[in-house]
């Protein structure tokens, strides 16, 4: 078992004893630091050579309209909320320390108007235009491949552009917002749990997580709680939901290998969790179920079916798993693949099986646990090697400790007395921050609520960290390895067009 995380007093102390600024108390595991607009990138780039990751950087109206830069630090979200003035237009680049932090200040200028000074690359980030194209290599013999943003299959619009001599890939350029939805701006106005139902189709494939981590904002800015029952059964609807995605990976990547057998075999074994769930709930996304306050309603099977359920599918998943990885056509194509050393992933803030294939374990449930996870154990499966096989390695891992939280939280409910699934949600005006580890990794909300109803909502996707690693990952790799790189690394567009 992993060790528990260090205590959210070390990150109140550090902050105490280094920073010129007020310490503001948040709700929830969470803290803000207000100081003067023209020292964030310093007090950020302080926090991170203190061990902090990037999370964000926003524009927050509650409690007064400030530039917010969030970070992940100590178990603790930790909030640099400068002021704005009316006529603020610019403030010091993150960016100029902080690599992780360059594609959100990119997508905040585009959006909110705010230049960061000193950016390395302020192009515009959304809506790019897929025949304008940086070319990066100067050689004669190279040429570009726009790869994207339509492909062929299902795939959301995105655009690869690949730059080779033939079959090396020299450089590599991903270019996310193609379909840049605006659904933050739709929270607003909304009720809380019109809220939920708008963050379940933010990311299809991540709907509980989003659902989860958007409630939670909501229940932590109102100071309530769901019932037991409640934390429970979203345990185990947020874990069927990732191992649904890591199976989906599994797939792709046999499919990658022409292994039909195993293409066959895992999405098999995929489809049986989406029908679970659509049996649970009604929805083979988990849609519906998460609301503030607790569950939309009672699940339609028993503990016993579904108890039943993961002992039969648990033995057929690793009877497949030992199969695919005995394949040494298949296993050969991933060792050594994408490969990002811990350093790269650190300095990118990467998050999810992405970082913890690269031996970090940051997890969300571990480091900040929420709901009925600081009650249920289960390990922080992490690989050292960094590449395609150990992406793989950790979603098995990941995969056998989801259905270890699903027997845990099953035979707490069987032993709960407690019936309830649903609170009152207050009508007050509060902002927080709630989270939740999607299967892609740490998916981050703030909301601010006002009479009932959302004022604004800011969404933090793991995707958006992640993308920018894909590119990173690409050392001395071919175009043959370009779709196990990519299916390894088991992201969605969704995430950041949001």
């Amino acid at each position: 078992m992993t060790s528990a995380p260090l205590s959210s007093d070390h990150a109140q102390r550090f902050l105490e004893g280094r920073f010129r600024g007020s310490i503001e108390a948040l709700p929830g595991a969470a803290t803000a630091l207000r100081l003067p607009l023209g020292t964030i990138d310093r007090a950020a780039s302080l926090l991170t050579d203190e061990g902090a990751r990037f999370v964000s950087v926003f524009v927050a109206e509650l409690p007064e309209r400030s530039l917010v830069a969030a970070f992940a630090f100590r178990g603790r979200i930790v909030a640099l909320r400068a002021p704005l003035k009316d006529d603020a237009a610019a403030y010091p680049a993150l960016s100029l320390h902080l690599d992780a932090a360059r594609l959100a200040e990119r997508e905040l200028h585009d959006r909110k108007g705010l230049t960061p000074l000193g950016h390395p690359d302020l192009e515009p980030a959304l809506h790019p235009d897929p025949d304008d194209v940086r070319l990066r290599v100067v050689d004669p013999e190279a040429f570009v491949i726009p790869y994207g943003p339509i492909r062929s299959g299902i795939f959301e619009a995105i655009q690869h552009v690949v730059e080779t001599g033939g079959e090396d890939i020299l450089q590599l350029e991903t270019r996310p917002y193609f379909k840049y939805r605006g659904l933050e701006s739709r929270f607003d106005g909304l009720v809380a749990e019109q809220g939920s139902a708008l963050a379940e189709r933010i990311a299809g494939i991540a709907s509980v997580a989003h659902a989860s981590a958007f409630s939670q904002a909501v229940e932590t800015a109102l100071g309530i709680e769901a019932p037991p029952r409640a934390q429970l059964w979203r345990v185990v609807h947020a874990e069927l939901e990732r191992v649904a995605n890591h199976l989906d990976v599994a797939m792709k990547l046999a499919e990658d290998a022409a292994l039909s057998v195993g293409v066959a075999r895992f999405g098999i074994l995929k489809e049986d969790v989406l029908r679970l769930r659509a049996r649970l709930c009604g929805s083979r996304f988990g849609r519906g179920v998460v609301v503030p306050g607790g569950l939309a309603s009672e699940p339609r099977l028993a503990v016993d079916d579904v108890q039943d359920w993961t002992a039969r599918f648990e033995r057929d998943l690793f009877s497949d798993r030992r199969l695919l990885l005995g394949t040494s056509s298949f296993t050969d194509r991933l060792i050594g693949s994408g490969r990002l050393d811990r350093e790269t992933v650190e300095r990118l803030g990467g998050v999810g099986p992405v970082a913890r294939a690269a031996g970090i374990s940051t997890d969300a449930r571990f480091e900040r646990p929420y709901g009925a996870y600081r009650r249920l154990g289960f390990d922080v499966v992490t690989a050292d090697d960094g590449d395609a096989m150990a992406r793989l390695d950790v979603r098995f891992g990941e995969i056998r400790e989801s259905l270890h939280l699903c027997r845990q939280a099953l035979d707490r409910l069987l032993d709960l007395g407690e019936t309830t699934t649903r609170v009152e949600v207050p009508a007050d005006e509060s902002a927080a921050f709630g989270w939740a580890e999607a299967p892609q990794g740490e998916l981050v909300y703030w909301v601010e609520l006002s009479g009932g109803r959302i004022q604004q909502a800011h969404i933090a996707s793991p995707s958006l960290h992640n993308w920018p690693l894909f590119v990173a990952s690409f050392q001395s790799d071919v175009l043959t390895d370009f779709s196990f790189i990519e299916h390894s690394f088991g992201l969605t567009p969704a995430g950041a067009d949001r």
